[in-house]
């Protein structure tokens, strides 16, 4: 049921929860840039200032991050934040902005937080209110409808302990707004958890500084990951167990044990002495006509007497050759040889399953002792210890990048394009055409290196994904010369 009326604005919304007296309140978007235009619509309106105490609270709060206060006093919401009360907080955001903006709401400084269904789960920052204006969320392969334990996230935060009796979930019409999901979603009990943990060479690097491979394989199996994988792996075992008595009831049956094996390999023997026997009766049936005398056809029949007489003898070392059965036994060897299948896949799964993160560390260290960030005896060399640092997706690829010198560019405006690429995670795009655009000539080579790295990944089964972002580099390329404001660059 989507609702027929428009949205109201971000700031009628607010107004009604200060009527209200339900604020602090945090208003969960389906976006980044959604948070952030939300707070920008603000500038527009004449939402009266916080009094001063709270303004004095928030000033107090960002002298506490000295090194990063300078960073926090720039931002081009802080103005909002420290007069008006509001603020974006999203992954999109420096750390030390976050800081700054979690601590003001704890503090009960804030009116309204605009964030993504990120901070719901991330973090414990209560107020008296929340509001959620879409049922659904993006997805990797657009939008999708939001999950019960979502909802139940984003609704929880609703009700400070200590202060409100009673917290106030708030649900705003919008295009993305169906209530009839929303209802399904709060009757529903939560989705199960899934752990997302994986080996990664950042995770490699440090934990081979700190311990031995037996530790850290011994830590791993500690994870949550490994127990979930361990329970799958236990719900297959059943299934594993039914196929593995089918095939053992069938061994017991059959004279030669393994009845798939057995009958695959004497067939192509038994289908070769029928064609040598048929030949040699042909021989017999002419017998009267053939003059045996002369040496040629004599040397060809004898030849095929010996042909029957060998393949007997192969055909012989099989039970198959004696069994009465085995004239039928073509379509039950079918069956045991698809059974047969059915119990390796199963069990090459349960392995896979249970032994998948150490064998995914494993290969996280082969690609690591390819290109020397660890040694042979998987200890991180004077090159993995400082890739160690590094908190990006893929170490290696970033590494590599250093070790090549593509950081040293010529200009600032280079640069910022370059990391631009790098450093964007929301989208992967297609590698445009190379052109002339100056931009473009640091990631050339960027991508020759990511394709080597592919090439060494594949050769280790490791997969391991590496973004190069065009568009997000232009957009830097733009933004670091001065051509537009970064407010206007996405429009």
């Amino acid at each position: 049921m989507r609702l027929p009326f428009e949205p109201a604005s971000f700031p009628d919304v607010l107004d009604t929860l200060l009527q209200y007296d339900l604020t602090p309140a945090i208003i969960f978007l389906p976006s980044r840039r959604g948070c952030d235009e939300a707070v920008d619509s603000f500038r527009r309106t004449r939402l009266p200032d916080l009094p001063g105490e709270q303004q004095r609270r928030i000033a107090s709060i960002v002298a506490e991050y000295p090194d990063e206060a300078i960073y926090v006093e720039r931002h081009r919401q802080f103005s909002l934040l420290l007069r008006k009360g509001i603020a974006a907080h999203h992954a999109g955001q420096l750390p030390a902005w976050k800081h700054v903006v979690e601590r003001a709401m704890a503090a009960g400084a804030l009116r309204a937080v605009f964030a993504t269904s990120t901070l719901a789960a991330g973090i414990d920052m209560p107020a008296r209110s929340v509001v959620i204006t879409a049922s659904s969320l993006r997805a990797d392969d657009g939008h999708r409808d939001i999950k019960a334990f979502e909802l139940a996230q984003m609704t929880g935060r609703a009700g400070r302990r200590g202060r409100d009796r009673v917290g106030f979930a708030i649900f705003v019409p919008g295009p993305f707004q169906d209530m009839h999901v929303i209802a399904e979603k709060l009757l529903s009990p939560p989705e199960p958890v899934e752990s997302a943990f994986d080996a990664n060479y950042t995770m490699v690097l440090n934990l081979l500084q700190k311990m031995s491979p037996q530790a850290a394989r011994s830590l791993i199996e500690r994870s949550f990951r490994h127990f979930q994988n361990r329970k799958l792996a236990d719900r297959l075992r059943p299934r594993l167990q039914e196929v593995k008595a089918i095939l053992d009831a069938d061994a017991e049956l059959c004279p030669a044990g393994d009845r798939a094996q057995t009958f695959a390999d004497y067939r192509p023997i038994a289908r070769e002495l029928a064609a040598a026997r048929k030949q040699l009766r042909r021989w017999q049936q002419a017998k009267r006509q053939l003059d045996l005398d002369d040496p040629n056809v004599r040397r060809d029949y004898e030849a095929a007497v010996a042909t029957v007489r060998r393949l007997e003898a192969k055909a012989a070392e099989f039970p198959c050759f004696t069994c009465p059965q085995a004239s039928n036994c073509g379509p039950r060897a079918a069956e045991m040889l698809e059974a047969r299948r059915r119990y390796e896949h199963l069990l090459a799964r349960c392995a896979e399953i249970e032994n998948g993160l150490w064998e995914r560390f494993k290969k996280c260290v082969a690609v690591l002792q390819h290109y020397g960030y660890l040694d042979r005896d998987w200890q991180p060399t004077p090159d993995g210890r400082w890739a160690a640092k590094l908190r990006v997706d893929n170490a290696v690829f970033v590494g590599e990048l250093i070790r090549a010198g593509i950081f040293d560019v010529e200009s600032p405006r280079h640069l910022a394009a370059l990391c631009g690429a790098i450093a964007a995670e929301d989208r992967e795009f297609a590698l445009y055409e190379q052109t002339r655009a100056d931009y473009l000539r640091p990631l050339r080579q960027v991508r020759s290196i990511a394709y080597a790295i592919a090439d060494v990944q594949a050769r280790y089964d490791n997969y391991c994904a590496m973004t190069i972002d065009y568009d997000a580099g232009q957009l830097l390329w733009a933004w670091a010369d001065g051509q537009c404001k970064w407010e206007n660059c996405w429009k």
